[in-house]
C-alpha cells in the first residue's frame, strides 16, 4: 500500500507534512461530475475507479482528469499545425489495424482504450485503439467532430522517442470514432510506482525522460496540461513515454514568439497547479513544471504530498506557509525529505506556489542534477532496468477488469 513504505526517518521529521496515500486520491470523482477531485470536462483517460482506501494520509490512486471547453486564446482545434485528413480513408479499423480485442486495457469517462492486432506477413503488430464516445444528443455533428479532432490534430504532429505516436483517426465498423496509437506494453509509471521496490537510479530516469518529454512538447508550443502517472507509459525498450494529449493546448503557433495564456480547469487534483484554481488566465508550461514536480514526489515516496493545492488542505497549506517562510523557504520539509539532496534545489524551483517565480523548462534541464541523471536506453552498460515495465511487457496483456 502507498505510503507504508516513507522512510521513518522522514516520518518522524516531517509529521506535519505527511502526505497523502496515492490510492486514496483516485477514489474521489471528477470535478465535473460530483465530486472534487479529479477534473476531466469532455477528455478521457484510461482512468479507474479504486475503492477507497482508509488510511491516515490520502494515497497514490488512478485519478480522472477534468477538461475544460476553455483552453488558451488560440484554440486547441487550430493548434497542432497538421493537416492530419480525419475519416480520409474508407478503409475500415479493421482492414487497417486488424482486429480489437471487446475487453478495454483502459478506461475513461468518455473513452475505452482496447487493443488491436494484426499479422503482417510473420510480424504480429499491436496498436492501442481509443474509442470515443458517442455524440450526445445536445451537441453537433461539427461540434462533436471538432472535440475529436482537436486532440488528434495536436498529438499527430508530435514525434519524439518520449511521446506515445498517434497513428490515426479511424471510424471503426460501428461508426465510433476511434484513435489509433502506438501500444506501450510495459504499462503505465502508475502501476510501476504502486508496484513498489524502485531502485534510486530507475527513478531518476523515469523523471528525467519525462523532463525530455516536457522539454520536446513545450518546444513545439503544446503544453500537456494532465501530466500524472496514468498518462506516462513504457514500452520494451525502456522508454518512458507521454501519451493522452484530451486536455492539451497551443500556447504557441510555430511563427509566433508570443506565449498565449490558458484558461480553464484541466488535470487531476493532486497534480493541478494552485494558480489553475483561480480562474484566471494563466501559463500552461508552468503547469507542466508543477506536474511533474508531483510525479517526482510521487516516485519517491510512493505517496502524493497532498490532495490538492489549494488552502483547504491542510498539507498543501503548511506547505504554501513554509514556502513564503524566510527561515524555510529555499527548503520547506516537504522538499528536505526528498533524496538526492542535490534534486533539493531543483523540485523547490519546480513546485513553487507562485508561477512567477516557478523554473520553466530549460531551466530544468539543465540543472546539475538532471545532467548527471543516467537514462537506460541511453548508454550502452544502464545501472538500472525498469523492473516492472520489463515484466510486464513479457506477459500477456493485462485486460483491465470491469
Amino acid at each position: 500500500m502507498f505510503g507504508s513504505k516513507t522512510p521513518k526517518s522522514r516520518r518522524a521529521s516531517n509529521a506535519a507534512q505527511q502526505g497523502t496515500p496515492l490510492e486514496e486520491a483516485a477514489a474521489s470523482p471528477a470535478i465535473r461530475g460530483k465530486g472534487p477531485p479529479s477534473v476531466h470536462s469532455d477528455g478521457g483517460g484510461n482512468k479507474f475507479t479504486l475503492k477507497e482506501l482508509l488510511g491516515s494520509a490520502p494515497k497514490l490512486s488512478r485519478k480522472s482528469s477534468a477538461r475544460s471547453s476553455a483552453s488558451s486564446r488560440k484554440s486547441d482545434s487550430e493548434g497542432g499545425g497538421g493537416k492530419s485528413t480525419v475519416g480520409d480513408s474508407t478503409a475500415s479499423l479493421l482492414k487497417k489495424y486488424g482486429t480489437c480485442e471487446r475487453v478495454a486495457i483502459g478506461k475513461g469517462a468518455t473513452s475505452v482504450v482496447r487493443l488491436a492486432h494484426k499479422w503482417d506477413r510473420t510480424e504480429e503488430k499491436l496498436y492501442a485503439v481509443k474509442e470515443f464516445r458517442k455524440r450526445r444528443k445536445n451537441e453537433t455533428e461539427k461540434e462533436y467532430v471538432k472535440k475529436l479532432t482537436a486532440e488528434f490534430c495536436i498529438s499527430s504532429t508530435l514525434h519524439h522517442i518520449n511521446i506515445v505516436e498517434t497513428v490515426d483517426l479511424v471510424q471503426d465498423e460501428n461508426q465510433h470514432w476511434c484513435e489509433v496509437m502506438e501500444f506501450c506494453p510495459g504499462g503505465d509509471l502508475y502501476a510501476a510506482i504502486k508496484k513498489g521496490r524502485m531502485s534510486p537510479s530507475e527513478i531518476e530516469c523515469c523523471f528525467k525522460q519525462i523532463l525530455q518529454g516536457v522539454s520536446y512538447l513545450h518546444s513545439q508550443g503544446v503544453a500537456h496540461r494532465d501530466l500524472k502517472p496514468e498518462n506516462l507509459f513504457f514500452d520494451t525498450k525502456g522508454h518512458l513515454k507521454i501519451g493522452d494529449y484530451g486536455a492539451s493546448t497551443v500556447y504557441r503557433l510555430p511563427w509566433e514568439a508570443t506565449v498565449h495564456m490558458s484558461t480553464g480547469l484541466c488535470g487531476s487534483e493532486p497534480y493541478i497547479a494552485p494558480e489553475q484554481f483561480l480562474g484566471k488566465p494563466y501559463d500552461a508550461r508552468l503547469v507542466d513544471i508543477w506536474a511533474v514536480g508531483v510525479v517526482y514526489y510521487c516516485l519517491h515516496f510512493q505517496e502524493l504530498p497532498w490532495r490538492v493545492a489549494q488552502p483547504s488542505d491542510s498539507l498543501y497549506a503548511a506547505y504554501a506557509a513554509a514556502c513564503a517562510n524566510p527561515a524555510q523557504s529555499a527548503s520547506p520539509p516537504t522538499i528536505n525529505n526528498l533524496n538526492p539532496r542535490s534534486c533539493r534545489s531543483l523540485i523547490r524551483r519546480m513546485l513553487e506556489p507562485d508561477p512567477k517565480q516557478r523554473a520553466l523548462i530549460d531551466e530544468c534541464m539543465q540543472h546539475a542534477w538532471t545532467q548527471s541523471i543516467e537514462v537506460c536506453h541511453l548508454v550502452s552498460s544502464p545501472s538500472h532496468v525498469h523492473v516492472h515495465a520489463q515484466s510486464l511487457a513479457q506477459t500477456p496483456v493485462h485486460i483491465l477488469a470491469e
